[in-house]
């Protein structure tokens, strides 16, 4: 009797195992052979769906709209949105869009400055849904700035005669013009594009006074006013007469006086002279190129107005004369020959409160021979 029941069990439990492996029911759930227990991931689709651009002082903040839509079902992906734009990044965590099945967000990117940008949206994926990815492109426009000014520390000191500069530069967009003002002098000049200002200090200046402005479309910025000090040299004149050695009586020759200024400040009003004996008869001055142009011969003394001379410049005055003869002049002094002294002087007439010597005298001495003499 128990062998019998034991192989009716035996039978009962194959027929069992045979009806699970072929095909039947699990937990109330009908299987199929090959299916699993675990849900297939959706597939997704991530979207930018637009930008909006906002200037701030410290550039564009770009904000950036995604979604993230599923291939099928009703559920809307959940998670979070990596966008980048540049070396900028920013998450979306995505919110379910009204009752679509969409999931959707935006999210801002700060401090942008002007140009093209690759757009990149991420999706990492989550439970259930698989992850994908976007590109896109924008361009960000230069945000408006005011002027600001960047490098506006002139020098506050300057020297008669010499050139004062300096270059100011502001930055903002668009880029800004410069002008002078804040009582400027006309001699100081600026570029309006560069915001280089530069001038010619005249030697009647003790101090000047400008000021800077650097304007845009967005607003303007001012620099200044300054107020620069000059500094006076000094006015050193000096002079070199240049006369030949010996001359024959009715001989025409010439004497050269050079005026120099050996100071570090210009000598302004300068007049140069050459004084001549009554033996030498003067007959015309100036320049060798340019005979009696601004100089003129009185009491045979010739004169010019040399005007400035700069430090280290040297300005001349030639005159020209002849030798005089006859029995009076050889009367007055007996012998063969005798010598003559010719003086030239230079003088600045510029203000007392520059230092230095302002007058400067030089001699030379010629020689007259009667004609025929051997020198």
């Amino acid at each position: 009797m128990h062998k019998l029941i034991e192989a009716a069990c035996r039978r009962t439990a194959g027929i069992a195992a045979g009806v699970i492996l072929i095909g039947g029911v699990a937990g109330g759930v009908l299987l199929t052979p090959g299916t699993a227990f675990a849900g297939t991931a959706v597939n997704t689709t991530t979207a930018i769906t637009g930008t909006t651009q906002a200037s701030t002082p410290g550039g564009t903040t770009l904000t950036v709209s995604v979604s993230v839509t599923p291939a099928s079902g009703t559920t809307a992906p959940t998670g979070s949105v990596k966008v980048t734009a540049g070396a900028g990044s920013c998450f979306v965590t995505l919110a379910e869009q009204g009752s679509s099945a969409t999931g959707a967000g935006s999210c801002p990117i700060s401090n942008l400055s002007g140009g093209y940008y690759t757009l990149t949206a991420t999706y990492e994926g989550s439970a259930g849904f698989t992850g994908s990815s976007t590109t896109g492109s924008v361009k960000i426009a230069q945000p408006s700035q005011a002027p600001y000014f960047v490098a506006a520390n002139p020098p506050l000191s300057a020297t008669v005669g010499q050139v004062y500069a300096y270059t100011f530069h502001a930055k903002g967009f668009p880029a800004p013009t410069y002008a002078l003002g804040g009582g400027a002098p006309g001699w100081l000049h600026i570029n309006s594009y560069s915001g280089a200002v530069w001038g010619t200090v005249p030697w009647w200046v003790n101090k000047f006074s400008y000021a800077v402005t650097a304007s845009n479309s967005s607003g303007s910025a001012t620099a200044g006013p300054y107020t620069v000090w000059v500094r006076h040299g000094s006015v050193a004149i000096s002079t070199s007469l240049s006369c030949p050695a010996k001359v024959h009586t009715g001989q025409k020759s010439s004497c050269t006086l050079y005026v120099t200024n050996d100071g570090s400040s210009p000598a302004p009003g300068v007049t140069a002279q050459i004084a001549l004996p009554s033996p030498l008869r003067a007959k015309y001055c100036g320049f060798t190129w340019n005979w009696n142009v601004g100089c003129s011969i009185s009491d045979n003394t010739a004169y010019m107005n040399l005007g400035t001379i700069y430090p280290g410049q040297t300005q001349q005055l030639t005159v020209v004369f002849v030798a005089k003869s006859g029995f009076s002049l050889w009367g007055l002094h007996p012998g063969h020959r005798f010598t003559v002294k010719v003086v030239g002087s230079a003088a600045s007439h510029g203000f007392w409160w520059i230092p230095g010597p302002r007058v400067s005298f030089s001699v030379a001495y010629i020689t007259i021979i009667p004609w025929g003499h051997w020198w």
